[in-house]
Parts: structure tokens; sequence; C-alpha cells
């Protein structure tokens, strides 16, 4: 009975070990809010999916709201854009894609600065696609920002 319970032991302390190396690999470590970290690749992934939605929807009320968290998740909190009545998916994604990459190209990330400059396109593409009424528009702009997103998140390495 004493062989087992060490057993039990040992099986529970590797498990432990083998998924906090799983967590670091994920991107959940200690970098994860770091600007340009996996925080930020993840909150673009997260905006490209919004904005992917915003192209995908059935009425102008649902594409301009999910476009609203393509610049709620870009600008984060501090945003001059950011709209509080709004939901942030990318909320516990870092500070907000922008001000992530800013700190990121400051510090000469690699690819930081041409996904940052992407990132401000996609963001003022964004903003000038929610000024329209019509459907069609809005998806047609709604597209052009996922895939800027998409391009800053190549240049990201992703």
């Amino acid at each position: 009975m004493k062989g087992t319970g060490w057993i039990a032991v040992i099986v529970v302390v590797a498990v432990a070990a083998f998924a906090g190396q799983m967590v670091s690999a994920q991107g959940y470590g200690s970098d994860y809010d770091k600007a340009g970290g996996a925080g930020t690749v993840d909150a673009m992934k997260t905006a490209r999916t919004h904005a992917t939605n915003a192209a995908r929807s059935e009425t102008l009320r649902d594409s301009l709201w999910h476009l609203g968290h393509v610049v709620n998740c870009l600008e984060g909190k501090g945003g001059k854009n950011y709209d509080a009545n709004n939901l942030n998916p990318c909320q516990g994604q870092g500070g907000g894609i922008l001000p992530d990459l800013q700190a990121a190209a400051r510090s000469y990330q690699m690819g930081a600065s041409t996904a940052l400059d992407l990132s401000r396109k996609a963001e003022q593409m964004a903003m000038d696609t929610l000024k329209l009424t019509d459907l069609a528009q809005v998806k047609t702009g709604a597209s052009k920002v996922a895939d800027t997103l998409g391009e800053a998140l190549k240049a990201l390495g992703q």
C-alpha cells in the first residue's frame, strides 16, 4: 500500500509539470500580457474573427456591432474610439492591440512595426466602415479589415 501512495504522488507531480509546460507552450505563460506577446497575438486573432463575423452578418446592426468589437480590441480601454457600450472580446488579452504593438515596436520586436502599421490601417478602415449605412458596403469593409488583420498576424509570424 505504501508503494502505491508514492506512485500516485509521482504521477500527480509529473502531470502537474507536464500541464505547466503545455500552458507555456500555448502562450499563456509569463509573456502572455507582454506587449507583442501571446496576448497581443490572441487579441489580433479575436479581432480578425469579429471582423469576419461582421463581413458574414445578415443585418446591418449585427455587422456594425461586430465591427465595434474590432475597434475595442484594437484600441483597448484607453483608446479614443473605445466604445464602453459595446463588448470588448479581447479583454484579458493585453491592453489593446495598438498600444501593445506600439510598445513592442519600441523594443524592436521582430515584425511589430509592420504589424502596428497594418493594425492602424485596419482601425482606420473599421472606423470608416462604421459610418456606412449600406449592409453590402459594411460587409465589404469588414472583409478588408479582416484581411488586413490577417496580414498583421503574418508580420508577427502567425
